[in-house]
């Protein structure tokens, strides 16, 4: 979908400049939130945009940027978390403020007014306003034209003598106070009020006549902001949110508030329920949140796990309960991973496979030995797991091809583990074949720093070989240490 909707936004009007790429970028990340609300409902997609939204906060030096960069040392500088991940968030925020009906329109007058020609941010402001009738200079300045995000403190008291509940909002930022429109849903008495409320200052409170203290006070009840939050909830206020807040956003969080201490009785209450949100994300979230050391945890979660592995429609679920009931090595889960051997999906046999070798490690080996015909992905990464570790030189043909034709991450993953077995096989030929693709990774990888991490396991190596006497191993290996070391 990214792709396909530069056919409006980067085709059909482009970009007048590099400092201008997000009416290109931005609409292109937007569009894959947009997809996976019409595609796969609206949780999918507030998942993606959190998702997007957790890349750019972790994106180092990002919350400097403007997101319309005018100083820039090089075109490629503006490719990045904030003309994608940051800039797709904003437009979805400005949806979420003008509504669907003046967000679409405005989108259609820009794009006819500007047909075939160059685009900027500022004619994206224009066409919202005439969409919307609304003066849109103080969000295009803070966002478009400003760097950072808000960082918000939220807080609240309950009065009795007043029947008032307050909620405080600070940010703790530095740089710009944002203007933060939000709504406040109130949650008493069984039924919902919506408060549509501004925050102009750094620090702020909003107040509310109560008949009594509410069940629930949800500020940004949209779970819409771009913003790095704190919001001091207690675990009984955060149980009530995942049980009738309706976003996806509020059971992450109340189910990211659970597992912080599963000691407490609600904790466990959400967690249980959360094994079988609607919501196949929110599903693995929970089962690898889940700390089955504690014996009422692993009591009321394990029959369920079970029941997961076995029935749940997404396969990924699937997996996620069986790793997580590998982890308990129960011998009495054995028949359910061996079945699960034969699932048609990679994961699940991925996972299956792991934990059986966990119970069983030469079971394990003689079930692997005939999936190596058709193997991908999770279960490509569990047979070399299970064959770096528990395999020797039977087992060395398939992990080198493996590793050789990994891509990246796959190597960075299985590196250790292949430098492990590249050290204790037993021909030198195959130790050899495992040094030579260690220096080629050390020699490839070194700009992104795995220099260092590989010389080591070189020197491990060397170490090992030296010991079964191959010389000519560790002579490789010691050779292998001085081209990555000398390589530019």
């Amino acid at each position: 979908m990214h792709e396909l909707f530069h056919q409006w936004f980067g085709d059909y009007v482009t970009a007048e400049s590099w400092s201008n790429l997000t009416v290109n970028e931005s609409f292109a990340n937007f569009s894959e939130t947009i997809w996976a609300e019409h595609k796969y409902g609206k949780d999918e997609a507030d998942a993606h945009n959190y998702a997007d939204m957790q890349s750019y906060l972790r994106s180092q030096g990002a919350s400097t940027k403007n997101l319309v960069r005018f100083y820039y040392a090089d075109k490629e500088d503006v490719f990045d978390a904030v003309t994608y991940q940051k800039g797709g968030r904003i437009l979805n925020m400005l949806r979420n403020y003008l509504g669907d009906a003046a967000f679409y329109k405005g989108l259609n007058i820009y794009l006819k007014t500007n047909a075939f020609k160059n685009g900027e941010a500022q004619q994206l402001r224009l066409a919202f306003e005439e969409a919307s009738g609304q003066d849109l200079n103080w969000y295009f300045n803070q966002w478009y034209y400003g760097a950072g995000h808000p960082i918000l403190n939220i807080s609240y008291k309950w009065d009795e003598a007043t029947k008032t509940e307050t909620a405080y909002l600070k940010q703790t930022q530095d740089g710009q106070t944002f203007k933060l429109p939000m709504a406040i849903d109130i949650y008493q008495g069984g039924k919902k009020v919506r408060h549509k409320e501004w925050m102009n200052d750094k620090v702020d409170s909003i107040s509310y006549q109560l008949t009594g203290k509410p069940d629930l006070v949800n500020v940004d009840a949209d779970k819409i902001l771009l913003t790095k939050k704190t919001d001091n909830k207690t675990i009984d206020e955060f149980s009530f949110q995942y049980f009738n807040a309706p976003n996806y956003l509020d059971r992450y969080e109340a189910i990211e508030a659970a597992a912080s201490d599963q000691t407490r009785p609600q904790a466990q209450k959400i967690l249980i329920a959360a094994l079988k949100d609607k919501y196949y994300g929110l599903r693995i979230k929970t089962i690898r949140a889940l700390n089955l050391t504690k014996d009422d945890v692993r009591n009321a979660a394990q029959p369920i796990l079970i029941s997961l592995a076995q029935t749940d429609n997404n396969t990924l679920v699937k997996a996620a309960a069986i790793t997580a009931l590998g982890k308990l090595k129960a011998s009495g889960n054995m028949a359910l991973f061996t079945q699960s051997i034969s699932s048609e999906s990679y994961a699940v046999q991925g996972a299956a496979l792991n934990a059986i070798a966990q119970l069983d490690p030469a079971k394990a080996l003689s079930l692997a030995k005939g999936l190596e015909k058709d193997n991908k992905g999770a279960l490509t990464a569990a047979i070399m797991t299970l064959y770096t570790t528990n395999g020797n030189d039977a087992e060395w043909p398939f992990v080198y091809h493996a590793f050789t034709e990994a891509g990246i991450q796959e190597k960075f993953n299985s590196l250790k583990n292949f430098a492990d077995m590249t050290a204790k096989v037993n021909k030198p030929e195959y130790a050899q074949q495992g040094i030579e693709e260690l220096k080629n990774a050390g020699i490839k990888f070194k700009v992104y720093g795995a220099a260092p991490f590989i010389v080591t396991q070189l020197e491990g190596i060397k170490t090992s070989r030296t010991t079964m006497k191959d010389d000519a191993s560790a002579k490789a290996a010691d050779d292998a240490i001085k081209a990555v070391n000398d390589a530019k």
